[in-house]
């Protein structure tokens, strides 16, 4: 613990209440558990007034199980601090599933090779192409759900927002399942597993465990296929497999190709869904910020259709915050009053949400503004752990509501249904 915080006021009510936690006294390890669970439960049901006391009057929170960061340049440190605040926490989510996938490498030769892979098949040149595949197939989608409402609510979570991207993989990444609602299946119980699953439960584990080993499967038999009769298309995983002939050592093995298609895939679906649904909830609320969204959707301008969606997500983010876990001691916000000594093995929470609300960072920080310079924003993360697939899902999300925002009389029609963590059915209604 730091100076400061020994030295730190109360804070507000929501700070005084966790400290009532410790000083009801009793079991430590019961104090501890009742801490954490308070922490988490402020995270999901009050974030925006928790944080902001975190911010004022402690920073940076210790308890002997986790450690809370709130403000952005400390979040930020902690980012870009790759070799100290390790990614390990999420190894053992990710290798009883599909292996040492990248977002489980913290940086090694292993993580340089396999990003430097990725790269050279999953280029930023492609994006005209997931544009149109995305406009396409989602403005499709809209039509077509629309027109079989004819005037009553429908539901754009599974007929748009998590169709779409499983049709983009099999276009572009060139992998599909026999059907849309298999590899959407496939998808959540993995990402459960690897992003959602803090608590480790063993049924959602033997959930992602199972759809790994089909979903593997699946990669492996259009590997063969691509092999033995190549389609000519340009997909992902045709330039894997090019990749691989090239030459030892310049692309993955088989083991590789499989867990890096299945990466791309899992890591696509229930985000790009979910921060469509979640942009979507927020511009709904406010009727000044969908008119901005509205006018840019109309006038096709896929930049101010975007800048409306990453502010409404800094209201209500996919990802409140990211796990690292220290590997070595460290000072964390050194030379500043709160600067708090945080020993190996710490694990940390760093709020990406609260410091996207950091008043010493945004100019009015509680005000819709579509105008922010895209540092404000912490939606992938940043440093060399930011989110691989962050220009896809842009694109994406950006092109699946703009169909959405051309509406006419478009209107939220019930509260959005969740299936475990995830925005499972959003009704609207427009024509």
């Amino acid at each position: 613990m730091s100076v400061d915080q020994a030295k730190a006021p109360a804070g507000g009510p929501l700070l005084q209440a966790f400290d009532a936690i410790a000083a009801q006294g009793g079991d430590p390890r019961q104090i501890v558990a009742q801490q954490v669970a308070y922490i988490r439960r402020q995270i999901v049901t009050n974030a925006l007034p928790f944080f902001a006391e975190l911010r004022q009057y402690r920073p940076i929170l210790v308890t002997p199980a986790i450690t809370v960061v709130a403000r952005f340049r400390d979040v930020e440190e902690i980012l870009h601090r790759e070799t100290v605040f390790s990614v390990m926490s999420y190894v053992p989510h990710m290798t009883g599933v599909i292996g040492p996938f990248i977002l489980s490498l913290d940086l090694t030769p292993a993580y340089d090779h396999d990003k430097a892979a990725m790269e050279l098949v999953v280029r930023r040149d492609d994006l005209e192409r997931v544009r149109a595949i995305t406009s396409r197939v989602a403005s499709q989608a809209v039509a077509a759900a629309a027109t079989a409402a004819a005037g009553q609510p429908f539901d754009i979570i599974q007929a748009v927002s998590r169709l779409t991207p499983i049709r983009l993989a099999a276009e572009y990444y060139g992998f599909a399942a026999s059907n849309d609602a298999e590899m959407m299946g496939w998808a959540r119980a993995c990402f459960w597993e690897f992003f959602q699953n803090i608590d480790n439960v063993p049924e959602v584990r033997q959930a992602a465990v199972a759809a790994g080993a089909a979903m593997a499967a699946r990669a492996r038999a259009a590997m063969a296929a691509q092999r033995s009769s190549p389609s000519g298309a340009d997909t992902v995983l045709a330039r894997l497999l090019a990749q691989q002939s090239a030459g030892a050592g310049l692309g993955f093995d088989d083991d590789g190709i499989v867990r890096t298609v299945m990466g791309l895939v899992i890591g696509m679906v229930e985000t790009t869904s979910q921060a469509a649904a979640q942009a979507l909830l927020v511009l709904l609320s406010n009727p000044v910020a969908l008119a901005g969204a509205v006018a840019a959707a109309t006038a096709g301008d896929d930049d101010g259709v975007w800048a409306h969606i990453r502010e409404a997500l800094r209201y209500r983010p996919v990802n409140p915050l990211v796990i690292r876990t220290l590997a070595a001691d460290y000072t964390l916000a050194a030379g500043e009053p709160h600067a708090t000594l945080l020993p190996k093995g710490t694990v940390v929470f760093a709020c990406t949400w609260s410091a996207m609300f950091d008043e010493a960072i945004l100019e009015a920080p509680q005000d819709f503004n579509a105008g922010r310079p895209a540092y404000d924003y912490l939606h992938f993360a940043t440093g060399a752990h930011a989110c691989f697939g962050r220009y896809i899902s842009q694109v994406q999300v950006t092109q699946i509501l703009k169909p959405i925002l051309k509406l006419k009389s478009l209107a939220l029609a019930g509260p959005p249904v969740y299936a475990g963590p995830f925005p499972d059915k959003l009704q609207i209604t427009g024509t």
